[in-house]
């Protein structure tokens, strides 16, 4: 091997320790100050728990409605997930399928979308929603949901469209099916691991959003968990034994999720590489 190969890998590995080493650091932090009072966080964030106690999910527990908040934020998950997947998946097959100027330029309109910050255009929005009324509802949130992440899930979803060859689809329709047929029966299973991929992403995004759903959701009984934990915060400033409980908890469906769909995950951006 030679040298400046060596020097390339051994700078590669350097930048992923670090970088790994920046995520997993104040996670690890998290987990393990969860389990300790607040005496012995205030005494030495990185040591063991001399006692491990439960007392901080507990009162995490309670004071963040957990139950309540993880279902209100699980049904705008699933249902903005479902949404997004099957618009943006049918709208990039049509779009790809049927190239002409108008499908060309909407196609570009839509991703354009990917270049505008939500904090740009955040009180127009604001107006919009509360006009169409869309506020103190879940499904405001899903359909808003559906609206902000078409830009990238379509984005992602045409792009492996293009990877599926016409021929197959020719098959399809002289076999008698129609193009959502066709789709769903035909494209759609050899593009699931770039639809999974997309799925994952929005999750993320779906999971941890804070701004829209705070301009929608108003009421108590509608708080996600990203509102509900800074609620927290604000009336707990200084109980970090309860603070990070309730972090852990929020942590704790979507590491879930990514443990059973891991490979899922990676399929799909291997699959999306090599098409690439």
């Amino acid at each position: 091997m030679k040298r400046s190969e060596k020097i390339r890998i051994g700078v590669s590995l350097l930048i992923l320790a670090v970088s790994v080493t920046i995520v997993i650091v104040p996670l690890y932090l998290v987990v393990l100050n969860s389990f300790k009072p607040y005496s012995e966080i205030a005494k030495n964030i990185s040591a063991l728990p001399k006692e491990i106690t439960l007392i901080n999910y507990q009162q995490a527990w309670k004071r963040l409605n957990f139950s309540t908040v993880f279902k209100n934020t699980m049904i705008i998950a699933v249902f903005s997930n479902i949404g997004s997947i099957v618009f943006a998946g049918m709208m990039g097959y049509w779009i790809v399928r049927h190239p002409c100027r108008f499908t060309k330029a909407w196609y570009l309109i839509i991703i354009a979308g990917m270049s505008v910050p939500f904090q740009g255009i955040m009180i127009t929005f604001a107006k919009m929603a509360g006009f169409l009324k869309l506020t103190n509802h879940l499904y405001g949130v899903v359909i808003s949901n559906w609206v902000f992440s078409m830009p990238m899930s379509m984005f992602l979803t045409a792009g492996a469209v293009k990877s599926v060859p016409y021929e197959i689809e020719e098959s399809a329709r002289i076999d008698g099916c129609g193009p959502l047929k066709t789709y769903w029966t035909i494209v759609f299973p050899l593009i699931k691991g770039t639809v999974f991929t997309v799925a994952s992403l929005n999750v993320i995004t779906y999971w941890n959003d804070y701004l829209m759903t705070q301009f929608l959701l108003t009421k108590k009984g509608l708080r996600t968990l990203q509102i509900a934990m800074q609620s927290l915060f604000n009336e707990a400033f200084f109980a970090w034994d309860t603070a990070l409980g309730a972090i852990s908890l929020s942590i704790l469906p979507l590491f879930i999720f990514f443990i059973f769909s891991q490979k899922q995950v990676l399929d799909g951006v291997a699959a999306g590489a090599v098409k690439g």
